[in-house]
Parts: structure tokens; sequence; C-alpha cells
């Protein structure tokens, strides 16, 4: 009786500590925000403390253990330590889809999430047993089973949370904000019957549409829906969007879906998700063995990780119509003969495995897609939109919850905190058109959200703000970005701009308002401003320019078979203008005479009002920048009312 006593004492102590754990998230940050600590501060501290708990739970549970034993009694069971859901109060209960004692019911995790699930620590993924018997294998072995455990956490692991790197986070604590909380669907167009066309007016990146982009999409697209709503209806879809649409973190939350077992929100029917990057397949077939697609992604996960034995779930799930492929990047294969091999084996890859049941989602930018365009019966293609002002609201709203809460907890002072954010951070967006055109782009507005969060003060001046923007484009968004590419150094910044800048400007007189250039003439151009700059080797200078801004900026970017232009026509246009600025160091006329070829020109207009913004606001010239808009009013170039609207502006 006494052992029973101590025991009980033993697993008092357990469960009062596995508590505490699973709610640290909730008592301890309003604690440290009470004593003046920083956010950073509190969210390592929360992540420590709930480490310590855990770890204590478990030590008084083995020391209670031992004591047992070592008093001559056999070892009485100890009181299960719950689970994060379990101590927070989270359901246990059967439902109607038979989730046994121990995993989460559906709408039974800690957040509110739907789902059917295993439990450890505090991730989620889908019950294997329940999961093959909805792909029609109702017994699946012991060892099938536990492989599909183990793949299925390591691919909650890889995508629960959203991926900051490159973007300009530099706190010391690392921020961590679930993909699931924070994502906002994406829209795209799909093809229409022959003979109903596309608006040829309509804008991507903040640009007009190229006539290669315009034919590469066939010019036949209907309204915008849910991507995932063209997913439910077609076994292949490819999603075709400029850079930082949302493409990759699109594959990612189905992917985390499906591993974690709530395939219902996206309205679909359980699958086995597999991601690949299409650039590491195309650098394997180019070792000169045609490897087929399924055997490839063995050979991927177990690359990754050699406890990842995906072949025969693979097989399994493909034969049984329950497989879900996710090929990332088509466009990042560079090289076309690679990439017209990569589209040969997907699409042999989609034609053979075609059971019902499966889906296939292949990614790509649209420029260079024509090329290797697929031709395959049952592939649906779509092109993503911009972001509306409906997507914007949202995607601040959750962001500004999710940090505030990361930071302090679901408390009143979070949730204050948080709505006084979201209010800055729209009326930032809404008040300047510039800044509106930017926040329409996924990549572009959680760049700006991630500027706010940091401390940045958002300027009103939206000359002040694309610097900001072309900063943390060139420092940080490296190649670590890519799921199939390693990161390398950061760019010298200052060096990089002396090039860029002129290059721009040159980019906007060649190609106004679209903004994309072939790769021969960019070498080109760029090799003449290497040789003004008395290099030594300018065509050297010029590749490794290339080389660098193309794969590791992110901010140049090449749009398909050899041809460049910016990931938003908003950047070519303030660069032009930092370009056409710097030539009135010592004489305004430069500045002038660039301004007045072009003033009654629409094209031009936004980089004539950032030129004097920038002479103005970033230079700290004012009386430059007034003598420039004097002197354009008196010479009343082409239209005479326009330099006038230009001053007033």
């Amino acid at each position: 009786m006494v052992v029973k006593k101590r025991w009980l004492i033993f697993a008092i102590g357990a469960v009062t500590l596995a508590v505490l754990a699973a709610l640290a998230g909730w008592w301890l940050p309003p604690l440290l925000d009470f004593v003046g600590a920083n956010s950073d501060l509190i969210q390592g501290m929360t992540d420590l403390a709930q480490l310590l708990l855990w770890m204590g739970a478990g030590a008084v549970v083995v020391i209670g253990w031992l004591l047992g034993r070592r008093a001559g009694q056999a070892p009485a069971q100890p009181a299960p330590v719950p689970s994060a859901a379990e101590a927070a109060g989270g359901s246990i209960v059967a439902t109607e889809e038979g989730v046994a004692a121990g995993k989460l019911a559906v709408g039974g995790d800690v957040r509110g999430n739907s789902v059917v699930a295993e439990v450890y620590i505090d991730k989620v993924i889908a019950d294997p047993n329940l999961l093959w018997q909805a792909i029609a294998l109702p017994n699946p072995s012991s060892d099938l089973a536990e492989k599909t455990t183990t793949y299925l956490r390591y691919l909650v692991d890889q995508y629960r949370y959203l991926d900051f790197r490159g973007m300009g986070v530099t706190d010391r604590a690392p921020l961590r904000l679930a993909l699931t909380e924070l994502y906002v669907p994406l829209k795209a167009r799909i093809e229409l019957p022959e003979g109903e066309t596309w608006a040829r007016n309509l804008r991507l990146a903040g640009r007009q549409m190229s006539e290669e982009e315009i034919a590469a999409t066939g010019q036949r697209l209907s309204e915008p829906l849910p991507v995932i709503e063209l997913l439910q209806q077609h076994d292949g879809l490819i999603v075709l969007g400029d850079p930082g649409a949302g493409k990759t973190t699109f594959l990612k939350y189905l992917a985390l879906h499906m591993a974690q077992g709530r395939q219902g929100e996206l309205g679909m029917t359980q699958r086995i998700p597999f991601l690949l990057p299409l650039s590491a397949y195309a650098n394997r077939l180019a070792a000169g063995n045609n490897i087929p697609l399924d055997d490839y992604i063995y050979e991927y996960y177990r690359g990754l990780d050699g406890a990842l034995a995906v072949g025969p779930i693979l097989d399994e799930a493909l034969k049984r119509g329950g497989a879900l492929l996710l090929l990332d990047g088509l466009d990042e294969v560079k090289e076309m003969g690679r990439r017209r091999m990569v589209v040969e084996q997907v699409s042999h890859f989609f034609s053979s495995r075609r059971t019902p049941g499966n889906k296939f989602v292949l990614t790509s930018r649209i420029v260079g897609y024509r090329e290797v365009r697929p031709v395959v019966e049952g592939l649906a293609e779509c092109t993503l939109v911009d972001f509306e002002q409906e997507e914007i609201t949202a995607f601040v709203g959750k962001w500004t919850a999710a940090i505030e809460q990361s930071a302090r907890g679901h408390t009143p002072v979070a949730a204050a905190q948080a709505d006084q954010e979201r209010t800055e951070l729209l009326q930032a967006v809404e008040r300047n058109p510039g800044v509106r055109r930017l926040a329409s782009n996924p990549l572009l507005l959680t760049i700006l959200a991630l500027m706010k969060r940091q401390g940045v003060t958002l300027p009103e001046r939206r000359v002040e703000l694309y610097r900001n923007y072309v900063d943390t484009l060139l420092k940080h968004w490296n190649l670590a970005r890519s799921l199939g590419r390693p990161p390398t150094r950061d760019l010298d910044v200052v060096e990089t701009l002396r090039v860029l800048a002129p290059l721009a400007l040159w980019m906007h007189e060649v190609s106004p308002g679209v903004g994309l250039v072939k790769q021969e003439e960019m070498r080109r151009k760029l090799e003449a401003l290497y040789a003004g700059r008395g290099v030594d080797d300018p065509e050297k200078a010029a590749a490794h320019f290339l080389a660098d801004v193309r794969d590791h900026a992110g901010l140049l970017v090449e749009r398909g078979a050899r041809e460049y232009g910016f990931i938003h026509l908003t950047f070519q246009e303030y660069l032009a203008a930092v370009a056409i600025a710097q030539q009135g160091q010592l004489d305004v006329e430069p500045v002038v005479d660039a301004l007045a070829a072009h003033v009654a020109d629409d094209n031009w207009h936004e980089v004539s009002l950032l030129t004097i913004s920038y002479l103005g606001i970033i230079q700290q010239h004012d009386r430059v920048a007034s003598m420039v808009v004097d002197r354009l009013i008196a010479r009343a170039p082409g239209d005479p009312g326009a330099a006038v609207l230009l001053a007033g502006e």
C-alpha cells in the first residue's frame, strides 16, 4: 500500500508537469511579457520551458518506476502521461471514422484543427491503418504501417512550419508559424473551350503579360477559381505562375494536410502525398541513367533520410489509387534538352499510373512552358492570379494573430496587439497603390509583413519601401528557398546595385510595361556596363553576374528559355529611377533629358515619380528634385500638361 501511494505521488507529479508543458504556450508568455521580455526571448524561453517540463515528467515516471522495483514490488504500470491534446482537454472519443483511444478525434487537436491522427509530442499525423483502409487496403502489414508512420512524421516535420529562410529573418530564436494557420487559398484561371478568350489587358506580377506568356496559356482562360477546386475536378493539374506566386507553398500545404489526415478540409479523399523537386530529377537523368520517375522517388527520399523506405508505400498507393504526386518546378530545369526529357518521363508516368483515384500536380513558370508543354489526355492547365484585396486582408489577419499568439499566447493582450498590427499593415497597403501592387504577390506580401514584424517602420513614401524590398531580396532571398537547391553566400548589395540599376533602366527602355529581355541581349548590355567601369574581363564579369543574380538573389529571374525579367515590374521601375537619379550627381541636365524623353508615356510615369522621390527623399537633395521638376515644366516636352501633372504628384 505504501508503494502504491508512493507511485501515486509520482504519477500525479508527472501528470502535473505534463499539463504545465502542454499549456506553457498559454501561461508562460504573459508572465514573461509582464517582466518586460522581448518577443524573441519570449518564444525561445517558452520552447525551452516546454522541453524541460516534458523531460521532467518523463524523469519522474522513470524514478517512480525504479523506486517501485527497489521496494521488491512488481513494477506497477505508471499512469500514462497525457499528450499535449489530452492535457489541454482534447477529445479522444472514437468517432464515425473509428478513431481508437489515444488518437485525436475530428476536432480534437489543441488548436481546434479537424484531424484524425496520432499525436507525438505536439505533432499530428494521420493514423496509418485508417489511411490504408481509406485507399482500399483494409489490413496493411505491420511493416508497411510502420514505414508509413515514419514517412508521415517526416512530412509533417518538413512542412509544418512556414520557411522564412531568405526573407530577411534575423531573429535569434527561429520564427515558427504553422503553415496551415497562415495559408490563404490561391486562385487560378483554367482553359476554356475553343472560342472563348481571355482579355489581353490582364496584369501578372504588376506587368502586362507578354505575347509569349499569353500564347503559353493558349488565350483561353476562365474566371479565377480556388486551385484546390480545380484539383478536385481533375486527375492531373499543371499550375503555372510567376516567381513568388505560391506554387511551392501550395504543394507543401497539400502534402501537410494529407500527412495529417485532414483531407476533408480540402474536399478530397485520403491520399498519400509525394513531393519531388523536378530539378533534382533532371540532374539524375543527366547523369546518364534513364531512371523512371517512381524509382527516382524512392532514391530521392532515401537520400534525404536513410530511415525513409518510400518504395513500398508509393507502390501500394499508386496501385490502389491513393497517391498524390506533387512535382515542383519544371522551370527550374534550365537546359531545354533536360526539360524535354523530364516532361517525357512525367508524361509517361502520368499515362501509365492513372489508376482511378491517383492525382498529379506539376508546377512551372509561364514563360518557357509552351516549348515543353505535355500533350497528355487528362492533364489540365491553370494560371495563378494575383492576390485581390480579400486575400491580402485574410493573410494579414492570420499573420498578425499568429505572430502575437506565438509571443504572448492566446491572451487579450495578444489579441489587442494583433488587431493594432493588422490595422497598421493594411493601412500601409491600402493608402499606397505601389505597395498594393506588391502585396498582390504572396512572397512580396510576406516580406512586407516580416519587415513590419521586425520593427522596420513601413514608410508612407513608396520609394523608401521599395529600397527596403530590394535590399532584403538582394541580401537574403537565396537558393535555400528552393526544394532542390543548396544555400549560397549573400550578394554585395552596393556592388550589385551599381550594375543592376543601369541594367533596369536599359530594360525599361527596350521593354517598357513588360520587362522581358533576351539573355543574349542582356549579356551584351552587361559586358558594355562592365567595360564602361574599367573591369579587366567584361565577358567573365557579365557571365558571373548573370549566374549570381539569376541563381541567387531572386530579384532578377529567368522567366523562361533564355529570357529575363524582374520578379515584379515595380522593381524594374524603381531601379530605373535609381539609375536616372544617379546621373544627376554633378549636373541635373542628364536627369531632365532622361525624363523629358518619356514624360507623356504612361509606361514611364512611375519611373519619373520615383526618380524625383529618390532625389529628394533618399539622396535628400530637395533643391535638385525641385530643379528637375521646374526644368521639365519649362521644356514642356510632349503633352504640355504631363510635366505639370508630374509636378503636382
